[in-house]
């Protein structure tokens, strides 16, 4: 996992939750959750890469199973 683009998203996260108002224990703990949630999706996106258009291609070609044409 890169770590500059995982601190990039928690500062993109923290600033959204300082933005968002928080009058009572309620809404802040309701933020909160919210931020967090968002945060770990973006961490474990970024933790597995981005998703392939093609389901079916492989992500590395593996040489020792080839399959040779006789």
């Amino acid at each position: 996992m890169d770590k500059e683009k995982a601190t990039a998203i928690l500062l993109q996260r923290l600033a959204e939750w300082e933005s968002k108002p928080k009058t009572d224990g309620y809404q802040y703990e309701q933020s909160f959750i919210e931020v967090m949630q968002g945060l770990q999706s973006d961490l474990f996106q970024l933790s597995v890469g981005e998703i392939p258009q093609d389901r079916n291609k492989k992500k590395s070609p593996n040489p020792i199973r080839r399959t040779y044409r006789r």
